[in-house]
Formats: structure tokens, sequence, C-alpha cells
């Protein structure tokens, strides 16, 4: 008896999904067989198992590859393609819970081809914030945005505000990441707009929108930002807002390598409100921040002591981490402490490909000019000047050009 044959006279009550499955284990195909770029194994899974109807596009391919006639595969639907669409993204969701990132980027992007497929706005809405965020976690940064935008441009007016604001945050975050400043400033602007007067959104979007400003070298269109910050959480009188603001107006100054007498008032006024608030986060970015002050304040130990500190609040693959090591870097540097220099450097490069942060490369790169221009070795550092360059040119961070100019500029 033929494959085909023996399918035809299985009971009607299989599901889709069963046959399929029975087909796929009667050949001894895995289900790597079965997938294709677009259909994902994590997906195909969710068909075995009766979590997922799939579109007649796909049966047709399930059909070629098992060498079946598509009506071996069709049987009555038990659930309507809406249903069908909806466990995939409540499959997608539950992957979110569980930190099972990759599969939940595989199925929520399925999904998001599905619902787009058909138009479900509202579906298309609940799934935009969890997709931004594990493309986002799993590296897949520019995917994140794309889809994040496109998103936000079908979505007619009468979708769920939450689910809106979700995924303008969301999005505004990974533009961020690929250091397209203004647009996410725009996005987080217009959070702001549809806030419908909730000051903690509306609090939180000032700092995402400072910090855009900070990074475009834009300061004191940033430090009035986050003065508005400043009289919102005096509305607010939580401790959490309050360090926050403070590190960040310190940063303003912290950022052009000054250290005037109000930047140590708020430092102190920060270390005290993240205390208060019992947020370690927050007390770790005072304690760089103070680093930073004592380095530009040319006060070499105490700025090692808080550095070295700051480092032990944080994970060592971080971002964070590795822009405390710059600084670290820098201060060993000025003392000509080469070893213990060129070590930091080399970490920096290490953190860099382990999270893929090609910013990370470039501020390695840059370092490590200034470590041969301090050692007088000019050929060596222009190689390095190039480097640092051709990164920060690559990532769009004009800030940073603009500061290895400056720097390769006071050489001698």
């Amino acid at each position: 008896m033929s494959v085909v044959e023996d399918v035809k006279i299985r009971p009607a009550s299989l599901t889709v999904g069963d046959r399929i499955r029975n087909l796929r284990l009667m050949q001894g195909l895995s289900l790597e067989a079965l997938a294709t770029p677009g259909l994902p194994v994590s997906v195909i899974e969710l068909i075995e198992t009766n979590q997922c109807v799939p579109p007649d596009d796909w049966i047709r391919h399930f059909a070629h590859v098992l060498g079946v006639d598509m009506s071996a595969l069709i049987c009555p639907p038990k659930v309507s393609l809406r249903q069908a669409a909806q466990t995939l993204c409540e499959a997608g969701h539950d992957a979110v819970i569980k930190g099972r990132h990759e599969d939940a980027a595989e199925i929520l992007s399925q999904a998001y081809q599905f619902t787009r497929a058909y138009h479900w706005h509202d579906l298309l809405a609940s799934i935009g914030p969890d997709l931004s965020q594990v493309l986002q976690l799993t590296g897949q940064v520019s995917q994140a945005a794309d889809f994040g935008l496109h998103i936000l441009l079908s979505l007619p007016a009468h979708v769920d505000a939450k689910d809106r604001h979700h995924t303008l945050i969301r999005t505004g975050n990974a533009l961020y990441q690929m250091n397209h400043f203004a647009m996410a400033a725009v996005l987080y602007d217009q959070v702001i707009s549809e806030a419908g007067g909730d000051e903690r959104i509306v609090m939180k979007m000032l700092l995402n929108t400072g910090l855009c400003y900070l990074n475009m070298g834009q300061f004191h269109q940033a430090y009035q930002t986050f003065e508005q910050c400043w009289d919102i959480a005096k509305q607010l009188n939580e401790s959490y807002w309050l360090a926050w603001t403070h590190i960040d107006l310190a940063a303003c100054d912290l950022m052009q390598h000054q250290a005037k007498p109000r930047t140590r008032d708020h430092l102190e006024k920060a270390e005290e409100f993240a205390l208060a608030a019992h947020d370690q986060a927050a007390y770790a970015a005072v304690i760089h921040d103070r680093g930073e002050y004592y380095l530009y304040q040319k006060q070499w130990k105490k700025a090692e002591t808080c550095l070295i500190d700051a480092l032990g609040y944080l994970r060592d693959d971080s971002a964070s981490y590795a822009f405390i090591l710059d600084d670290l870097a820098e201060l060993y540097i000025h003392r000509r402490y080469w070893r213990k220099a060129q070590k930091i450097i080399q970490r920096m490069v290490k953190i860099s490909r382990f999270i893929h942060n090609e910013r990370i490369k470039g501020l390695a790169h840059r370092r490590q000019m200034q470590w041969h221009l301090s050692r007088q070795q000019k050929d060596e550092a222009q190689e390095y000047f190039y480097r640092a360059l051709s990164v920060f040119n690559q990532i769009g961070h004009q800030l940073e050009v603009q500061q290895t100019l400056a720097l390769w500029s006071q050489s001698p």
C-alpha cells in the first residue's frame, strides 16, 4: 500500500497536524526537513501538536515535501483561521514568559506574517511589544525596529492604546540601540502626547528623550529636558525617579568631560535617592559617575576606587560594565599604567564581541589609539584612529566621531 493510500484510510478525526506528524515519522523525516526560512521548526511543532492550523500555502509545502497530495492532509478544520492565529500569538507570548527568546522570536515573527496577511489589527497590535522585545534580546535590533515601525503604521486609530504605547516605546528603544536618536526621540515624544496625564509614563519618556539629546551632543537641550523631569519627579516624590533625574543631570556635564560644582551636587543627591529607593542599578550609575567626576578632576586614586567599586554591581558581560572599563582604561593611560590599560582594553573588545556591540568595539579602538599616542607611537595610533572612526561612522554615532576627532587633534 502506498503512503498516499495509507493516509486516505485514516480516521477523519485526525487533524492536519496529526496527519503531518504521522507522515513525517513514517518517512523518518526530522522537523528540520519540513522547515523553511519562513516556516521555522518551532512553528511546525505548534502545528503538529494542534496549537496552530496552517494556511493553504503551508499545507501545499508540507504535501510537496512529504510526497502526497494536499487532499491527504486537508480535513475539516476544528478551529477558524483567526482562532489559529490567536493560538500562535498565545504560544509566542508564552515563550516570552518562559524566557525562550529565540523560539518566541520565530513564533511571533510567523504570527506577525499571519495576522498581517488577514488584517487582524487587534492581534497585530498585541504582537508588537513582545516581538520587538525578543528580537532585541536575540540581537536582531534592526528587525525589531522594522517590525515595530510597520506595525505602528498599520494600526488603525481605535486599536488598544496600551499595546500601541508599548510598541512605540520598544520600537523607540530599538532605534536608540541603532543610534537613530532623533527618530527614537520622535517616538518617545509621541508616547508623551498620548499618555493622558500619566506622569510616570511622561517621566520615563522624558528621561529617554534626554538621553537621545545627550547622544546627539545637544547638551543644553538635554539639560532642559532633565529639568522638566525634575519638576515631575518632585511632584511624584518617589526616590527612584529623583535618583535617575540627578544621575542624568550630572551626565550632561560628564559627557562633555566637565566636572562642575553642580555636578557634585547632583551626584550627592542621586546617591541619597538611589539608596532610599534600594535601586542597585541607580547606585552603580552614581558610583560610576562619581568616578568620572574624579577622573576629570584628575583625582586619580579616588577615580580608580569609584570605578572599580561600580564594576562590582554589574554583570561583567554588559554594555554598562564596558563603559566603566573605558573610563578605567583612560585613567590607567593618564597614570601611565600601560599593562593595566592594555588588559582593560582587551576586556572591552571581548565584551563587544560577546554582546555584538559595535559602539564598545569603537570605544576600545579609540582607547587603543590614546594608548599609542601617550607612548609617542603615532603610526600605530593612526591605525586605531581610523578603525574607531570607521566603526562610529558605520553605526551612525556622530558624537563619538566628534569626540574621536577631538582626542586625535590633541595629540602632539
